[in-house]
């Protein structure tokens, strides 16, 4: 049992820093490119002479670790918006097959030119532009999950003022949610931000299962604790509206696609049958915790439930205050792991647009990381404070996810058509080039109405629903 637990811990730190010398590492494009990021290349060479070939039961672990994240606390409130337990489950059932699909096509593909990164293969079958888009995708999500941290950070300390001061804590400057995240941030995480490198977070990093799995438990724990009526319990969704807005959430939650190709280039066999048999099996482990947490935590509360589950259990309980504490310590944690992730994809594109020296980007290094730091961490700070809750950016999020899941694939197996069969004689070249038309036409589609829908009905007119502890 103990080297079963020991072996878990190293992979979990290994995915950890993989994934960051992945993010960062994959901007420095191709050989004749500058050699961007150097600090994260030595590293991702050391590993690849000591890498052994994981089995698939590890590469699905891997992957279960990688899609865990804060979408776990507003899966509840998702339910709502999907329309109950019942239409929930039958649409991430569908939404599951649908991901499956997607992630063997990026597989598949990389196959092709034995690559090793999601940008690898987008540059080898859709040249670079594609492969600079991607990486401003990604940049961008790292600086939505920034936002969404915290104000998660915020929740936490609502949830804990609220169940001792009540009320009283709403008038209190010092109590304020505003006041609480711009502290918190300044003073924990913003110096840990200017470091170029963040090897000392590696073994914090653990953390983050035991906190995105608490409120797991937390949601069956308070089911059967609490003794409050809840609202309105949906069977049906209340408009088509809301069934495509919960598409990019059940996605975000259910996304590994960043990480699939190395996860399949780091199998000791690496082959489509044993890749499925991971993504099947991780998919199922995700089902069944998702499920508990939107059942549970919807059941509880039903219309009622807030966009971050954690707002509405009494933090006087020291069951929920270790949950409380756990998620505010990997908020902190990873915050940092983002930005220079996301620094990381920022300087690569600088660079290569403007047409830097390898001498140049070195020499601007210590400035630029400032600079970039200083404008990432304010910004999200600002937007942190202004946004009405995670629900919010999580659908945001779910627009990009979106694009990383269903369009940027699709382009990837049209090329695959072409370059098999460059003018679509084939049934199969045809086949395959339709699919993955009707992937980039529903991508961009549900990208369309959540993002006017966030803009319009949630930013401009202020509509959202805002529960419980927030004054």
């Amino acid at each position: 049992m103990m080297l079963v637990k020991n072996s878990v811990f190293r992979l979990f730190s290994w995915l950890v820093m993989d994934f960051q010398a992945l993010m960062e590492s994959d901007f420095k494009d191709v050989k004749e490119s500058l050699p961007l990021l150097p600090m994260f290349q030595k590293e991702s060479g050391e590993q690849s002479k000591t890498a052994i070939g994981t089995s698939w039961p590890v590469a699905a672990f891997l992957l279960v670790n990688a899609a865990l994240g804060a979408g776990v606390l507003n899966y509840p409130y998702a339910y709502d918006k999907a329309g109950g337990v019942v239409f929930a489950a039958f649409l991430q059932i569908i939404m599951m097959v649908v991901l499956i699909a997607t992630m063997l096509v990026l597989v598949y593909s990389a196959d092709v030119n034995k690559d090793t990164t999601y940008h690898d293969v987008l540059n080898s079958l859709c040249g670079r532009r594609a492969q600079q888009f991607a990486a401003l995708s990604i940049l961008l999500t790292c600086y939505g999950i920034c936002i969404t941290f915290l104000i998660i950070i915020g929740d936490q300390y609502d949830r804990l003022f609220m169940s001792v001061f009540a009320q009283e804590f709403c008038t209190t400057w010092y109590l304020d949610r505003r006041f609480t995240i711009a502290v918190t941030a300044v003073l924990c995480i913003l110096p840990m931000c200017y470091f170029q490198r963040l090897d000392f977070l590696r073994y914090a990093s653990t953390l983050g299962i035991f906190a995105m799995l608490y409120p797991v438990f937390l949601t069956v724990y308070e089911y059967y604790k609490l003794d409050v009526v809840p609202g309105k319990i949906k069977v049906m969704p209340d408009s088509a509206v809301q069934v495509f807005v919960v598409i990019p959430v059940f996605s975000f939650a259910y996304q590994t696609h960043e990480i699939v190709v190395p996860v399949y280039a780091c199998m000791k066999n690496r082959n489509l049958r044993d890749f499925t048999k991971a993504t099947f099996l991780a998919m199922g482990i995700l089902f069944f915790i998702y499920c508990m947490a939107g059942s549970f935590g919807y059941v509880t509360f039903g219309s009622l439930i807030a966009p971050d589950i954690m707002e509405q259990y009494d933090a006087r309980d020291p069951i929920v205050l270790i949950g409380i504490g756990a998620l505010v310590i990997k908020m902190i944690t990873t915050y940092p792991q983002l930005v220079v992730c996301g620094r990381g994809a920022l300087d690569g594109l600088y660079a290569e647009f403007a047409h830097l020296t390898t001498d140049q980007f070195i020499k601007g290094e210590f400035k630029r990381r400032i600079v970039v730091t200083t404008l990432w961490f304010a910004s999200t700070l600002l937007l942190a404070v202004l946004a009405p809750n995670i629900g919010v950016v999580i659908e945001l999020l779910g627009c990009l996810a979106s694009v990383n899941i269903f369009i940027f694939p699709g382009l990837c197996l049209i090329a695959l058509a072409i370059r098999d069969d460059e003018y679509l004689d084939q049934w199969k070249s045809r086949a395959k080039a339709f699919v993955a038309c009707l992937m980039i036409l529903f991508g961009t589609f549900v990208f369309g109405v959540v993002f006017t829908k966030v803009i319009i009905y949630d930013m401009l007119n202020k509509t959202t629903k805002v529960v419980h502890s927030k004054c």
